[in-house]
């Protein structure tokens, strides 16, 4: 993908850390357990949070001046340092969060909406003058009520696709291919299975603000990830949990190849 002015876009490797693990936070240390799952809390809204995040921080990147509204949706943020603010507005179907740096508008994301849960996401990156930089599209394709596929254009064209599959309470692993069909990496997933996550505008899947757009992909907190790309042995990264009081994580640890610690406030 090309690189665009003023567009709040982050490498590959970095996005795949973050998507894993921005959602953990708390007061007691996890250790790895191999017990029956624990159920998942049910919402009845699905904008609405049990507990609100309202700033998680990590090494080169941030989320901070979480804002919600009245009903408890997300209303705003603000990421690089306060630099990039970004605002989320709602309408029938719709979702859409615009992000202002100096005051002019680097990117629209509209996701629309079948019956509260994301079908199509448009992002759309512009110039400091304005002028459209980018166009990335993604379909969700849902299967037994669980996203199984997300298929992605650039431009309009096709960039191939990301595939989940599921045991009955997690993510067991994901496949990304290309736009010919070739796969370029496999991610597999090992869980701290006593302990869920309950983050809910934020999740280990969706780190853009947005998990509450969609079904839970998992319901425990990743332990341990394995990356494979072919022709190469898999890279391991593991995750350590601190919880508060409420089972929310509120910091950890990432080891492995790029390893960093995080905080994060809940409210």
């Amino acid at each position: 993908m090309t690189k665009k002015l003023f567009s709040f876009r982050l490498p590959a490797q970095i996005l795949l850390l973050l998507s894993v693990a921005i959602f953990s936070c708390g007061k007691r240390e996890l250790s790895p357990q191999n017990d029956a799952p624990v159920n998942a809390e049910a919402h009845s809204n699905a904008f609405v949070v049990s507990q609100a995040l309202s700033q998680t921080t990590m090494p080169g990147y941030d989320i901070t001046d979480i804002q919600y509204n009245a009903d408890h949706s997300l209303k705003s943020y603000r990421t690089e340092g306060g630099t990039y603010t970004t605002n989320v507005t709602y309408a029938p179907n719709k979702v859409i969060y615009t992000t202002i740096v100096s005051g002019i508008k680097s990117s629209d994301i509209v996701y629309e909406l079948v019956n509260q849960y994301a079908v199509k996401k448009l992002e759309t990156f512009y110039t400091s003058g304005g002028n459209v930089s980018d166009i990335i599209q993604t379909d969700y394709i849902y299967q037994a009520g669980k996203v199984v596929k997300e298929y992605y254009r650039e431009n309009n064209l096709p960039d191939g696709y990301l595939a989940y599959y599921y045991d009955d309470h997690n993510v067991t692993f994901q496949e990304r291919y290309d736009a010919d069909g070739n796969i370029v990496n496999k991610t597999s997933y090992e869980y701290y299975l006593k302990h869920m996550d309950k983050s809910a505008v934020f999740s280990q899947f969706n780190f853009k603000m947005d998990a509450k757009l969609f079904p839970q992909k998992s319901l425990n907190l990743v332990e341990t990830k394995y990356l494979k790309k072919p022709g190469k042995n898999p890279v391991a990264t593991h995750y350590t949990y601190v919880l508060n009081g409420s089972g929310y994580p509120a910091s950890g640890s990432v080891t492995g190849p790029d390893p960093y610690n995080w905080t994060s406030i809940w409210q």
